[in-house]
C-alpha cells in the first residue's frame, strides 16, 4: 500500500518549492539576492529536504522509443525533422530551460551548508544535489558536447562568468564525474524507491560512465581516447550495486492480475516493494497523479519490423537469429510470434490480444506497425477514463539495466567471461526461460545481421558486444534508452532507414487477430473497398491509407511520410547546434563546430 499522506504531503511541499524558486527567462536571470530564501529557510536539514523535492521532476521515465529505428510514428518529433534536414541553427530553439534548472541546483548547494544540524544528513542532502546537477548537466552534454560549466549562481556583477564560453566535454564530464562520486559517498544507503538513495547514484554513475565511455570509443572527431576509463567506471559501479544483495530480479509474480513476471515490470499499480526497482516513478490516481500508458497502445506510435526480428527464435534447447527461421521475411502478422524470446509477446500484441475492458480482440493499426503492449495497464479503468489516467508505476533505474551496463562494459574492455554471463545475461533470460547465452558460441558464430547493424564493431570482443547489444534492445525496448544507444554507438544511419511494419502478402482479405476469420481487407483504390459488405471489416485503400506496402501489393507496411525522407548526417547529427538567438545574448558562446 502506498502511503497517501506522505505522497500528499510531497505534493503541497513541490508546490510550494516550485513557487520559492520561480521560473527564470534564462540563466542571465537571479534571484533577490537578500530573500528568506539565503537566510532562514536553509536551516536544518529538514529544509534541505523540502527544497531538494521540488528537483525530483528533472528525472523521468519513459514508456516508448520514440524516435528510433524501434519505432513507427505518425507524429512529427525533433530526431524526425533534423533527419528530413530542417533543423537549423535559427529555429532549434534556446536552451535556457536548461540553465534555469542548473541555477535552481546551484542555488541549493550554495545554501545547503548554512544548514545547522546531523552533518551526515547535510552531506546526504548536498550529495542528492550534486547528483541531480550531475544528472542535469550530462543531459546537456548529450545533445551539445560542449557546454559552459556553473558551479556557483552567477550573480549580475560577473559577467565574466554570466558570458563564459562552453567548457570543453572532458571538463564538464569530469566535473559531472565529480559530483557523482561525491553523491555516491554521501548519500544515505535506503529503502525508498522514489527518493534518490546511494543506489540510485551509482546506478546513475554506471549509466552515466557507459554511455561517455562508449562515445568516445566510437567518435574519433571527440579526440578523446580514454574511454575505458568511464567503461571502467561503468563496470564497478554497476558491479558494487550487483553485490550488495540489495535487489534482485524479480522472477516470481505475486498478483493475480498478471501472469508474466517481466511484463509485471511495466504494468503494476505498486512497484514499492518490487526487488528489482532501484528507482521508480510513482502514480497514484486517488491523489491525481496520472499519465498516459494508454497513449503507447494502437494510437500514434507503434513497434518496428527491425525490432521484431532482433528477438531470438527457439530451436529445441537453444535460441538462434529469427532469420535462420524457414521464410522468416514472409511470415504475416498471426506467424511471426511462435517460437520466440517469451519478452516479444510481453512487448508486441499478439494476434487476438483482448484488452482490458473490452470483448472482442484489437484490430492493430497497420499505419503504425506492430502494437505495442509493454507498459499498457492490465485495469479497465485506466483505459476507459478519461486521457491521462494511467496510474501503473514506472522504472527510472532497475536491477535489469545494471546487469546490462556491466556485462557490456566487461566486453567493450575486452573482459567478459562466462562467469559475467552466467550472473547477467542469462539470469535475464532466466526470469523467460530462455535458453542461456555462451560466451563460446558467440564469439564463435557471430550473427550476419548484427554486423550490419554495427559494423563499427570489431575486434576479439565482437561477437559478445554484438550479442549484449541484441539482448540491450530486447530487455530495455520502449524503456526510452534506444535513441541514445544509437547516438553512443555511432550508428545514427540506423535511424534514417525506412522503418517498416508487418508483412502483407497480398491485398485483399486479411485475418490478423488468428481466428481463421478475415478481419481487415487493403484494397489498391477507394473504389475496391465498396466489394467489402461486411461491416465489421477494418478496411484500407493503399490510395488514400498512409501507409504504402514495400512490393507495390504486397510486402512489408511503411509510413508514407517516413519512406526515403531520412538522411543521418554523420558525424553532424549526433550533436545539437547552438540556438543563434542565445549566441546574441551572449556573444562568447561558439556555435557546435559541426553545424557551423
Amino acid at each position: 500500500m502506498k502511503n497517501n499522506n506522505k505522497i500528499k504531503s510531497i505534493f503541497l511541499i513541490l508546490v510550494s518549492v516550485l513557487a520559492m524558486v520561480g521560473c527564470n527567462k534564462s540563466f542571465l536571470d537571479k534571484y533577490p539576492e537578500t530573500s528568506m530564501n539565503q537566510g532562514s529557510f536553509f536551516a536544518t536539514p529538514n529544509d534541505l529536504s523540502l527544497y531538494l523535492n521540488g528537483l525530483y521532476g528533472i528525472i523521468g521515465a519513459s514508456m516508448t522509443d520514440v524516435t528510433s529505428d524501434n519505432i513507427l510514428s505518425t507524429a512529427d518529433q525533433y530526431e524526425y525533422k533534423l533527419m528530413r534536414g530542417e533543423v537549423t541553427s535559427a529555429n532549434v530553439g534556446s536552451w535556457g530551460s536548461n540553465w534555469t534548472t542548473i541555477r535552481n541546483i546551484n542555488f541549493f548547494l550554495d545554501n545547503a551548508r548554512k544548514a545547522t544540524g546531523s552533518q551526515a544528513d547535510i552531506n546526504n542532502y548536498v550529495g542528492v544535489g550534486r547528483f541531480f546537477r550531475a544528472y542535469q548537466y550530462y543531459e546537456m552534454v548529450k545533445q551539445y558536447s560542449n557546454v559552459p560549466w556553473f558551479s556557483h549562481v552567477i550573480t549580475t556583477s560577473d559577467s565574466l562568468s554570466l558570458y563564459k564560453t562552453q567548457a570543453p566535454r572532458a571538463f564538464v564530464v569530469d566535473s559531472i564525474l565529480s559530483d557523482l562520486n561525491y553523491a555516491v559517498a554521501n548519500i544515505q544507503d535506503g529503502t525508498s524507491k522514489t527518493r534518490i538513495t546511494k543506489w540510485t547514484a551509482l546506478a546513475g554513475l554506471a549509466r552515466i560512465a557507459l554511455q561517455e565511455g562508449t562515445m568516445r570509443k566510437y567518435h574519433p572527431e571527440l579526440g578523446l581516447s580514454d574511454g575505458n576509463r568511464f567503461l571502467q567506471i561503468a563496470r564497478d559501479a554497476a558491479l558494487q550495486i550487483i553485490n550488495s544483495g540489495k535487489f534482485s530480479i524479480y522472477k516470481t509474480n505475486g498478483s493475480a492480475l498478471h501472469t508474466k513476471a517481466y511484463e509485471s515490470l511495466f504494468n503494476s499499480a505498486d512497484l514499492s516493494t518490487n526487488p528489482e526497482m532501484i528507482m521508480i516513478k510513482a502514480y497514484d490516481l486517488s491523489l491525481n497523479v496520472t499519465t498516459i500508458f494508454k497513449n503507447v497502445f494502437n494510437n500514434t506510435s507503434g513497434l518496428s519490423r527491425d525490432l521484431m526480428e532482433d528477438y531470438l527464435a527457439l530451436n529445441g534447447n537453444s535460441a538462434i537469429p529469427f532469420q535462420q527461421v524457414s521464410g522468416y521475411d514472409k511470415l504475416p502478422f498471426t506467424g511471426v510470434f511462435a517460437n520466440r524470446d517469451p519478452r516479444l509477446v510481453q512487448t508486441f500484441m499478439q494476434p487476438g490480444y483482448i484488452a482490458p475492458g473490452t470483448t472482442t480482440a484489437t484490430i492493430p493499426k497497420l499505419e503504425i506497425g506492430y502494437v505495442q503492449e509493454k507498459y499498457y495497464p492490465l485495469t479497465s479503468d485506466q483505459i476507459q477514463l478519461g486521457g491521462g489516467t494511467g496510474f501503473d508505476d514506472m522504472p527510472i533505474y532497475r536491477l535489469g539495466e545494471t546487469y546490462l551496463i556491466y556485462a557490456e562494459a566487461r566486453a567493450e574492455l575486452g573482459e567478459l567471461t562466462q562467469a559475467d554471463l552466467d550472473k547477467t545475461i542469462n539470469i535475464l533470460r532466466d526470469r523467460v526461460q530462455m535458453p542461456h547465452a555462451t560466451l563460446s558460441d558467440w564469439l564463435a558464430n557471430v550473427d550476419p545481421r548484427q554486423v550490419s547493424h554495427y559494423p563499427n564493431v570489431t575486434g576479439n570482443m565482437q561477437g559478445a558486444i554484438l550479442e549484449i547489444r541484441r539482448e540491450r534492445r530486447v530487455e530495455l525496448a520502449c524503456e526510452g534508452f534506444r535513441w541514445q544507444d544509437l547516438m553512443r554507438w555511432g550508428v545514427g544511419k540506423l535511424a534514417a532507414n525506412n522503418p517498416q511494419g508487418m508483412y502483407v502478402p497480398a491485398l485483399g482479405y486479411l485475418d490478423v487477430t488468428g481466428d481463421g476469420v478475415p478481419d481487415m481487407y487493403i484494397g489498391a483504390t477507394q473504389a475496391d473497398l465498396s466489394k467489402v459488405t461486411s461491416g465489421s471489416i477494418t478496411k484500407y485503400s493503399l490510395d488514400n491509407a498512409l501507409f504504402s506496402l514495400s512490393n507495390g501489393t504486397y510486402g512489408y507496411v511503411q509510413l508514407k511520410s517516413q519512406l526515403n525522407k531520412y538522411n543521418f548526417v554523420e558525424p553532424k547529427y549526433y550533436y545539437k547546434p547552438i540556438y543563434d538567438q542565445d549566441i546574441l545574448t551572449n556573444p562568447h558562446l561558439a556555435q557546435n563546430s559541426f553545424w557551423k
